[in-house]
């Protein structure tokens, strides 16, 4: 992983640190593909040159952050453009295939060959993501890898232009849909596809045929670390770097700091910031929410801001960092962010079995109450556990776990830190009919453990082969988490679904992966997952705590944050988007134009 720039710090570590990062490195190991079947190894290009440095100073930062902030776009000063001397309001408009073929030609003027594809198998996997229960319903007419965010920006003002949808692409392991393109009823070209959708055929790659929008995928040539500032606990970087290879980079280049966002394997930092992912580290140091600093963003008239100083703390006016976590790329495109880092400090992990996931639920319930100083606290079920064990039967000396609802649990601190929470656990865990309380003795025998936990996602997919899988998460306050995880578990059993059960139950996140191999299983899914967000909001919960909402939830937003809230949702987007050109379609229900749908 090449950075672009060097460490920036005083201390002596600095100095063999920049001597070192000066040089060209070699591709880095975790730069592969990651699928739901496991990471595939791919040839990563090198970052393209022609890489433009955005410079900003601190005060620059914050006056944008303050005056865009108060006075542009939340206070409903519409996007204009001038055309032939007059200033023309920025309308929605369908785009057409004489738009694309317009708008195509002027990306060529910018990018190099090398940075733009309109091939159909290229189309197809951008298009159709094993990811996401939702069947492809239409391809992008390209797909482009800018370099810069010059190059964002030309793109953005030429798709601007002529009203073209952009789809913003990091690590694609999103689960409800985000990076689908947009289908358009304008589009005749597509007639004989919506024909056949209407009829509920499924449609494969041979049914599509290229669509109206751009992909701006950042994985091939954004996905560099800018600068790292040690002393200053956090890095600058750009959206196509995934956590992990971001972690290993530190790691490689001996700065005791890791970036402590963790969701599945593979996701990069551009759409952890788009869905306002968590991971297992949520329940200690939060979320993509409490990790941002500063965001890079270009907005759909082309304007470049940023959304505040590097400082750890401002006052001066809103952080508008916190408008674009988890807005799905629908309010304008990061091309850099500002990272929090956080001490590495040494850890040990234990598991922990039950009897009933009621039981384990009410132990993350003490746990939490208690203000026991976990790092990470994770909830298996009984299914979850068995899909582990088997995916784990297929490497030669890996564990295999009693078949319970079961506790991962990490800590992390000093050696006496460590033993008294864990002291503490254990007597909670016992007084919740706990048992088999095993520690690790090192910290390989802790990594060994926690894999366990981290290839949860795989092991449910392989777990009944042939079978496809719903993945959805909720979120309750920490006191209702025993309930909903006890009735959403008696719902699927009910049912005869086989659905894994994987939480980060330290914050009261929980993941049921509904599996499903024929239409009237998928049917009963469906219903299952509508039951199980209603009775997440029941508990004054949500219907997502990490995923997003995507294509999946929209219909479930209003229910949750109430009709005069989604209005001004809509009301923003409209003022910073008023073509409606950014990611159209999701997360925001009621705003027309583009068709999706979803199948199975």
């Amino acid at each position: 992983m090449k950075l672009l720039r060097t460490v920036n710090t005083t201390s002596k570590l600095a100095s063999s640190i920049n001597r070192r990062l000066l040089s060209t490195r070699p591709p880095h190991p975790l730069a592969s593909k990651v699928t739901p079947s496991g990471p595939v190894p791919v040839a990563r290009p090198s970052a393209r040159s022609g890489f433009k440095n955005q410079r900003f100073s601190p005060l620059t930062g914050v006056l944008l952050a303050t005056l865009v902030g108060t006075t542009t776009y939340l206070f409903g000063v519409q996007s204009t453009r001038t055309e032939g001397g007059g200033a023309a309001r920025l309308k929605e408009r369908d785009p057409t295939p004489s738009d694309f073929k317009k708008a195509m030609e002027e990306v060529k003027g910018v990018l190099p060959d090398d940075c733009y594809t309109q091939d159909k198998d290229t189309l197809w996997e951008f298009g159709a993501t094993p990811w996401t229960y939702h069947d492809p319903r239409g391809l992008p007419g390209a797909i482009l890898y800018p370099r810069s965010t010059a190059d964002v920006v030309e793109i953005v003002k030429i798709a601007s232009k002529h009203a073209i949808p952009i789809v913003p692409f990091s690590g694609g392991t999103s689960l409800e849909g985000h990076t689908l393109p947009p289908v358009w009823d304008s589009n005749e070209e597509e007639k004989e596809t919506r024909a056949k959708l209407a009829k509920g055929e499924k449609l494969g790659k041979d049914d599509l045929v290229p669509g109206l929008a751009f992909v701006l995928s950042f994985s091939e040539n954004m996905g560099e670390i800018i600068k790292i500032n040690p002393d200053d606990l956090d890095c600058i970087v750009q959206p196509g770097i995934s956590y992990d290879a971001l972690n290993m980079t530190l790691k490689e280049e001996g700065i005791p700091l890791f970036f402590p966002v963790d969701p599945a394997p593979g996701a990069q930092i551009g759409g952890m910031i788009g869905t306002g992912a968590s991971g297992t580290n949520a329940v200690r140091y939060g979320t993509m929410r409490d990790n941002v600093i500063n965001l890079t963003v270009v907005l759909p008239n082309g304007e470049v801001i940023k959304t505040r100083a590097r400082a750890k703390k401002s006052s001066a006016g809103p952080d508008l960092g916190k408008l674009f976590v988890g807005s799905e790329g629908t309010l304008g495109i990061v091309t850099e962010a500002t990272l929090k880092l956080s001490p590495k400090l040494p850890y040990q992990v234990a598991v922990s079995s039950f009897p009933t996931i009621q039981d384990a639920a009410n132990a993350v319930r003490d746990i939490v109450q208690q203000g026991i100083g976990v790092s990470c606290l994770e909830l298996l079920d009984d299914v979850m556990v068995k899909a582990v064990n088997q995916k784990n039967r297929e490497s030669k000396g890996a564990r295999i776990w009693e078949e319970k609802p079961s506790l991962f649990i990490k800590f992390s601190g000093t050696e006496g830190q460590m033993k008294s929470d864990q002291e503490k656990t254990k007597t909670i865990a016992k007084s919740n009919k706990g048992s088999g309380f095993a520690f690790s003795r090192n910290e390989s025998e802790a990594e060994d453990i926690w894999t366990s936990r981290k290839v949860a996602l795989w092991s449910a997919l392989d777990y009944v082969p042939g079978s496809r899988c719903w993945t959805t998460d909720v979120c309750v306050p920490i006191s209702y988490l025993p309930a909903l995880v006890a009735e959403t578990k008696a719902d699927t059993d009910e049912q005869g679904i086989v659905a894994p059960i994987v939480g980060h139950a330290g914050d009261g996140n929980f993941h049921a992966l509904l599996l499903y191999s024929n239409d009237d299983e998928f049917k009963k899914v469906e219903g299952l997952v509508h039951r199980m967000v209603e009775r997440a909001q029941r508990m004054e919960g949500t219907c997502t705590g990490e995923h997003g909402v995507g294509l999946g939830k929209m219909h479930h937003l209003e229910d949750e944050l109430g009709k005069g809230t989604v209005d001004l949702l809509r009301n923003i987007k409209k003022t910073i988007d008023p073509q409606n050109i950014m990611n159209p379609g999701k997360l925001i229900p009621g705003l027309g134009g583009c068709s999706h749908g979803h199948g199975h």
